[in-house]
């Protein structure tokens, strides 16, 4: 008998194919004592060891794929390689804690900070928990969730997609995702609509559909339908055929019902994004984030690498306003040569405005590259 659930759409378009669970495997709950002893373990085994050794795998990952997926891995590669978060572990590992409990509350240290933090950041509760599991997964020697394979195109459901999964999400295999936790602001439906992968989140219900159950999904209203008539599939692949053809043809200035003008401003958080937003029609730029520049490097930007990158931006707007924001390091975008390790609130601690204060010349070499662009009209700061 067919039903309807319902969750929240994060990612446009219609997907009808059979279920297809994605693994789960049992967590080493927080503050619990860890199911592996320290005399279980080779003595050998550090916890950088296991940390490092993820945070490489992650990279490797981000090499494979491009735009915001890369972006998401090399996040989760630098929550991996967190000093403090090590030291944090070796301390406890020193006061008697076995390897794998040190790792697990360690990581729900910076877990508590992170979910208290707000929807936005609080979101980023995912990534972490994902980085934990990998860590812990190769510290005991055990498996690791992924995305399975069973030969044919289907829906992957799940409680909730890792990160680092759905980053290397295949839309030839994967056609459609629902999850019966997550947000529209969770780096999964982020990468899922970068994929153009029909997506629904935080749908009750999910995670008990039957493996081989056919399901329609419709990644804008959020609704999954359970063995879909022939004349629903047609019904819901029409109508996501004309919203598709309602975008492509959304071309011109933005004006309002009452004629008052309106830009299409595009936010830009790499390189890619750039042609992605002409190719919208985007007249210009909101917000220029810089940290793209920063993030998933040890040694700073250059002052002509800086440049030449404002640069291409503006080219591809000359006529368009285009805002670029200096660089936001701290709290979800941490960079360890400029932020303060061991923050009580890194959301509201030494970050953004307050990080360049500290070090200015990292603000006056975006600035130096800001001006030495053609035609750059007076900086002004807000």
């Amino acid at each position: 008998m067919s039903r309807v659930l319902r969750g929240i759409g994060v990612s446009p378009g219609v997907a009808h194919g059979r279920v297809v669970h994605m693994p789960e495997v049992e967590p080493v709950a927080i503050g619990v004592a860890a199911s592996v002893s320290a005399s279980e373990l080779s003595p050998e085994i550090s916890v950088r060891e296991p940390m490092e050794a993820t945070a490489r795998d992650l990279d490797e990952r981000a090499a494979t794929v491009g735009g915001q997926a890369a972006d998401v891995l090399k996040a989760q590669a630098m929550m991996a390689r967190d000093p403090e978060l090590a030291k944090e572990a070796e301390k406890l590992v020193t006061a008697g804690y076995s390897p794998a409990q040190a790792v697990s509350d360690a990581f729900g240290l910076y877990r508590s900070l992170l979910a208290a933090a707000g929807e936005y950041i609080g979101a980023r509760v995912v990534d972490l928990d994902d980085v934990r599991e990998r860590v812990l997964a190769r510290l005991l020697g055990r498996p690791h969730a992924a995305i399975p394979d069973p030969g044919f195109p289907f829906i992957l459901v799940a409680r909730d997609l890792p990160p680092a999964e759905a980053a290397i999400l295949d839309p030839q295999r994967v056609v459609g995702l629902v999850t019966e936790e997550g947000s529209p602001t969770s780096h999964t439906a982020i990468v899922a609509r970068a994929y153009g992968v029909p997506a629904v989140v935080a749908c009750p219900g999910a995670v008990a559909l039957d493996p081989g159950l056919e399901v329609l999904l419709d990644g804008s209203s959020g609704v999954v339908i359970t063995e879909p008539e022939a004349a629903q599939v047609d019904s819901y692949r029409q109508q996501a055929g004309s919203r598709r053809t309602k975008i492509e043809i959304a071309r011109g200035t933005g004006r309002t019902a009452d004629g008052h003008r309106v830009p299409l401003l595009a936010n830009i958080g790499n390189t890619g994004d750039v042609s992605a937003a002409v190719d919208v029609g985007a007249e210009g730029v909101g917000l220029l984030r810089t940290e793209f520049l920063f993030l998933g490097r040890s040694e700073l930007p250059t002052l002509t690498e800086q440049a030449e990158t404002y640069r291409a931006v503006l080219a591809a707007f000359p006529t368009g306003r285009v805002v670029i924001r200096t660089l936001d390091a701290g709290s979800d975008k941490p960079l360890p040569s400029l932020n303060v390790a061991g923050e009580v609130n890194p959301a509201l601690g030494v970050r953004g405005w307050r990080a360049t204060r500290v070090h200015l010349g990292v603000l006056e070499c975006q600035l130096d590259a800001i001006e030495r662009q053609p035609e750059t009209p007076p900086l002004r700061c807000g």
